[in-house]
């Protein structure tokens, strides 16, 4: 009998937890959806959203770089797998300038944050830069962001995950809005056919 209580008081704490709810990202206007499958994003490009989402010592903006928050929705039958080192951010800014900006490494992002420089002259700009093997305070900042980065390159059938790309923006926060969000590689694992690559255009409106 006392074994059936406990059951029943079990069940019932797990029916009194509230459950979390993805946001509905086909609605969002940062997005691109096709065959089934969606993308989101979400780009701090402003230094108070950054700082609150990101807090002190794992904060991406003072060092130059642009968190986007990606979301990926998978309304398929099967996984299927984003190959994540392949996105980019295409900037066309209204000077005629056009940059392709490959998403960092964690690694790279930790070193960033945790050894900040200030912008770089203009004529080495957006130019990738070796850095030195990790140290005690760069494995610091890896370990506070990797919880915001993405987890996983699959998304399950009926699924949605996300997590945050970084790019080194040099500073220059006000190009999010000729931004565009490009992921290239993405398909089924049931199929050797890849689907179209997804745009997702950042815009003015469309930053937090």
């Amino acid at each position: 009998m006392m074994r059936i209580l406990l059951l029943i008081a079990t069940l019932g704490v797990m029916v009194a937890v509230p459950q979390i709810q993805e946001p509905d990202i086909s609605k969002w206007p940062a997005k691109d959806m096709h065959q089934d499958f969606v993308v989101a994003a979400q780009a701090y490009a402003d230094a108070a959203h950054s700082k609150e989402k990101f807090g002190k010592g794992a904060d991406p903006y003072p060092a130059g770089l642009l968190a986007v928050d990606v979301y990926f929705r998978n309304d398929m039958k099967f996984p299927v797998h984003v190959e994540l080192s392949t996105i980019r951010l295409d900037v066309d800014d209204p000077n005629g300038q056009k940059f392709h900006l490959k998403a960092l490494s964690l690694a790279r992002a930790a070193n960033d944050i945790a050894h900040p420089k200030g912008p770089p002259a203009p004529t080495a700009r957006r130019l990738p830069i070796p850095f030195p093997g990790g140290d005690s305070k760069q494995q610091e900042v890896m370990d506070k962001l990797r919880p915001f980065t993405l987890q996983s390159d699959i998304v399950p059938p009926g699924g949605t995950i996300h997590g945050c790309v970084f790019f080194d923006v040099s500073h220059d926060f006000n190009l999010a809005p000729y931004a565009t969000l490009y992921v290239p590689d993405v398909k089924s694992v049931a199929s050797d056919t890849a689907l179209i690559y997804f745009e997702v255009a950042l815009g003015r409106k469309h930053t937090q």
